[in-house]
């Protein structure tokens, strides 16, 4: 199977002087596929609330080889790559039309929604990234 891939079609909004899609805003393209991705795995952000959880960055990397515009429809595939006790790792790839156009490496740590500070991974979060994973193999 392929990985997780969430399409996302770049507003005129992304774009800046050039053209061409903001850098910045491929952070954003990461974050919507990692939303998409929690859905596709069967445990939505309203479930991690629920249960008194939340994600933050702790770090997000990027690097580009390419560049979208106006109207065109970026696919980004999505992966947790590392589960640790209280940080999820994940790698994000842009393509346009099949070429890489961003590459992104983007670290998650779990917070408590009451005080946020760092909390294990929910088992039920744990659970449905291996899951998931272990299929797209």
């Amino acid at each position: 199977m392929s990985p997780f891939v969430h399409e996302i079609p770049v507003r005129y909004a992304d774009t800046d002087a050039q053209g061409h899609v903001f850098f910045a805003n491929y952070f954003t393209y990461f974050d919507e596929a990692m939303t998409g991705y929690l859905h596709a795995i069967g445990y939505p952000p309203a479930q991690m609330a629920s249960e008194g959880v939340d994600v933050v960055y702790a770090d997000a990397r990027c690097s580009y080889a390419g560049s979208a515009r106006f109207e065109d429809r970026v696919q980004v595939a999505f992966s947790i790559v590392k589960l640790g006790n209280t940080s999820l790792t994940a790698d994000a790839v842009a393509r346009l039309d099949g070429e890489v156009i961003a590459t992104g490496q983007l670290i998650f740590v779990c917070v408590s929604t009451s005080d946020m500070k760092k909390t294990e991974i929910p088992a039920a979060l744990r659970l449905a990234v291996r899951e998931f994973e272990a299929r797209q193999d």
